[in-house]
């Protein structure tokens, strides 16, 4: 803790609902193709023609998330924003997708983005989602 009861920006936010989401063994997560998130349609019967990819930002050590439609970017969450923790984007996806014409997230596809947020910083925080992952 910092001066005035603050969490260092250094320190580790604990992920909560997403975490424990995937830890619980709701949902299998293939390790290797987190980069990107194809959001089709729910049912199954349309392709994908959006797709979201996660990305961390090493210089400004903020996390984002490119939204892609029919294989062109389209949009930034997160390009005015100051998201320092992966989960902070999911806060707002929804209604960032919506002002782009785009569906809601399922809470499956929510958890995944999360991962592919954790996954495209590194680190320790990656490692101890993995192995919680493989535990569930």
């Amino acid at each position: 803790m910092s001066e005035g009861g603050r969490e260092s920006p250094n320190r580790h936010r604990p992920a909560g609902r997403h975490r424990d989401h995937l830890n619980e063994g709701h949902i299998v997560i293939d390790f290797e193709n987190l980069s990107r998130l194809p959001l089709s349609d729910p049912d199954g019967a349309e392709a994908a023609n959006a797709e979201l990819r996660p990305v961390f930002d090493p210089v400004l050590r903020t996390f984002s998330v490119q939204l892609w439609k029919d294989g062109e970017p389209s949009g930034i969450h997160g390009l005015t924003d100051t998201f320092q923790y992966a989960d902070e984007p999911l806060e707002a996806i929804d209604a960032f997708l919506a002002d782009n014409g785009v569906r809601a997230l399922t809470e499956d596809e929510t958890v995944l983005l999360y991962a592919g947020l954790v996954r495209s910083k590194g680190g320790s925080d990656w490692l101890m989602l993995q192995m919680g992952a493989q535990q569930a």
